[in-house]
């Protein structure tokens, strides 16, 4: 599995080759060594494992951890029944400091150097991003000393908290720089689809959406009202049938490991198909169903949300409204209009029947939570989410003798042997911090 993430990881990187040659050309030969590299360049090697941390093994993971996916061959039928080792994290680990977050923070440093304000707050928002994820998927995780392998050959662990409230902070001053830049238009092309988003609207979305990990939900409220607000503005991952610029789902449900993944007996599946009654009833599910699946195969065909050139939400409208309508809820506002917001959304999307809600109290909550599960198909959010729900929605527990889903992701080998500063080993049903 772990030298298959890496393809997967470099057949995405030839996009820096095939069709993003403005963010690699001139690069230091020495691949260990981007510093001699402009900041415009080290930001698209950031980007891209924006998109490989988020649509390749994490997500994947996280999607049979909360059973929205089945795993049913090979290496997938252990992981399905949370059967996992250290070594399985090596890659997402690896990618996620040195490819991304390591660039992006030296990217930042190139930009305050020649005054690129815009730069530096796009690579401020990106740091955010991939560090609040590596907090909420492993806990306390290196921030202070990360990103500098000279200086910091054995980072320091910080606590998960102070992590996710560094960075708030990166959005924060990534958003006061970046303006009104759309992500097309400056550092984000041609890694993201070129649609309306602006780095502005992205950044305080992912406040939102953090701040709800972090179970601050009036903040979570304040920021997904300044979040995207419309599909137009959604940050997707940008596909096409190119070697090198296929959706990473596609890759390794047709080309690499097919077999492996499924909707088979999940309980996403059984919502979707009817099996199992939604607790808003949901007649679209018919016409949702056969974009996610085919038979109980995740679709991969033209059209279907894995296809070759499907895009994959990083970040969404539908995600950000979804927060905005459980914040609301938690601090006694009004949940109901941001959540059938979300179901109109839906049945403009997918052609059928979303009826409006009509719930109050712990059904609207439950509603709520039900349906950001079901519409974040692969996604890591879903992982969070039940995590700090304590699994109110009720998803079912597929471990032998275990009475929970696995509550974080394990630190990995690569980290136990070669960091000095590493702090010990960590139950793969120890809940993170902000969970306890």
């Amino acid at each position: 599995m772990k030298n298959t993430i890496k393809l997967l990881f470099f057949l995405l990187l030839t996009i820096s080759f095939v069709a993003c040659s403005d963010f690699t050309d001139g690069i230091n030969e020495n691949p260990n060594n981007f510093t001699s590299a402009p900041g415009s360049m080290l930001i698209g090697q950031a980007n891209m494992e924006v998109v490989k941390l988020f649509s390749s093994q994490a997500g994947r993971t996280s999607s049979i951890f909360t059973d929205q996916l089945s795993g049913i061959d090979r290496q997938y039928t252990s992981l399905n029944t949370y059967v996992t080792t250290a070594g399985d994290y090596d890659d997402d680990w690896t990618d996620l400091y040195a490819s991304g977050y390591g660039q992006a923070k030296l990217a930042e440093q190139d930009a305050v150097k020649t005054g690129n304000k815009v730069l530096e707050g796009v690579a401020q928002i990106v740091q955010g991003m991939l560090i609040a994820e590596a907090a909420s998927l492993w806990g306390n995780v290196p921030f202070i000393e990360a990103g500098d392998y000279v200086k910091y050959p054995n980072p320091m662990y910080d606590g998960q908290k102070a992590v996710l409230d560094g960075a708030q902070a990166l959005f924060t001053k990534g958003i006061a720089n970046v303006g009104t830049a759309t992500v097309a238009s400056l550092f984000g092309a041609p890694v993201y689809r070129s649609n309306s988003a602006t780095w502005a609207k992205v950044g305080n979305s992912l406040k939102a959406r953090y701040y709800l990990v972090a179970k601050d939900y009036p903040n979570a409220l304040a920021f997904a009202k300044l979040g995207i607000s419309s599909r137009t503005e959604d940050l997707l991952s940008n596909h096409t049938s190119t070697v090198g610029q296929k959706n990473m789902y596609f890759q390794f449900l047709a080309e690499l490991r097919s077999g492996m993944l499924s909707g088979q007996n999940s309980h996403l599946y059984k919502l979707v198909s009817g099996t199992t009654p939604r607790l808003l009833a949901t007649p679209g599910d018919a016409q949702r169903r056969a974009i996610y699946f085919t038979g109980t195969e995740p679709r991969t065909s033209s059209g279907g949300i894995f296809a070759v050139d499907a895009s994959f939400p990083i970040i969404s409208f539908v995600e950000t409204k979804l927060i905005e309508a459980e914040a609301a809820y938690r601090t006694g506002g009004d949940g109901l209009t941001p959540f059938n917001a979300v179901r109109t959304e839906l049945a403009s999307v997918y052609g059928g029947s979303f009826p409006a809600s009509t719930a109050t109290g712990n059904a609207l909550l439950l509603q709520i939570l039900e349906e950001k599960y079901i519409s974040l198909l692969g996604q890591t959010q879903v992982f969070h989410d039940v995590r700090r729900t304590n699994n109110a929605i009720g998803v079912p527990i597929k471990g032998v003798g275990a009475t929970k889903i696995p509550q974080r992701f394990l630190y990995p080998q690569v980290e136990i042997n070669a960091n000095k500063n590493f702090p010990g080993l960590v139950d793969l049903f120890e809940p993170t911090p902000v969970n306890k």
